[in-house]
């Protein structure tokens, strides 16, 4: 019997920034918009370090061709820290002048639990409300499925479906 092989799976967890006091909300907000201001050329805005770093890679991968929208504010996995002992988790955002950042209370739509590896966090805005996608990693054990069903959205047809049990093609 050989033993079981395992791969490194990703998804991203959605959480809502809970109760963030009038401070809070004000110092998340400038370091957001000075991040946009940044990504358009204001280089002098202050900024946290590694913040500005994720910018300047963001401009690279983009080509300098911006969109005339917000982008999420790009937390590196080393510059966060979400503490998932307590209810709701904490989690620690970086800010520009502010030692050890700011900690604000995250509800996740998942548990994060401790086998994950954090990776990347995007912080978003929409309207008055924060959101948080953190991307997340765990290894898992791979597995070999018995059967497959494909299924073709089509245009003329509804769909068409193939099960690798049953060969035989059908129209819905």
């Amino acid at each position: 019997m050989s033993s079981p092989k395992y791969i490194i799976a990703r998804k991203t967890i959605k959480a809502k920034i809970l109760e963030l006091n009038g401070k809070e909300e004000g110092l998340l907000r400038c370091e957001y918009e000075n991040f946009q201001r940044y990504l358009r050329g204001e280089k002098t805005v202050p900024l946290y370090s590694a913040t500005k770093q994720t910018a300047e890679s963001l401009l690279m991968r983009i080509n300098g061709r911006l969109k005339k929208r917000e982008y999420p504010l790009l937390l590196r996995n080393d510059t966060y820290r979400i503490y998932i002992e307590q209810s709701p988790y904490i989690l620690k955002i970086p800010i520009h002048g502010v030692w050890g950042g700011i900690r604000v209370p995250i509800r996740t739509h998942e548990p994060i639990t401790g086998d994950m590896r954090c990776k990347e966090a995007k912080v978003i805005r929409n309207g008055n409300e924060w959101f948080v996608h953190i991307c997340v990693e765990k290894k898992v054990e791979e597995r070999t499925p018995k059967n497959i069903l494909a299924v073709d959205m089509g245009i003329r047809w509804i769909a068409t479906t193939v099960n690798s049990s049953d060969p035989l093609t059908q129209v819905l």
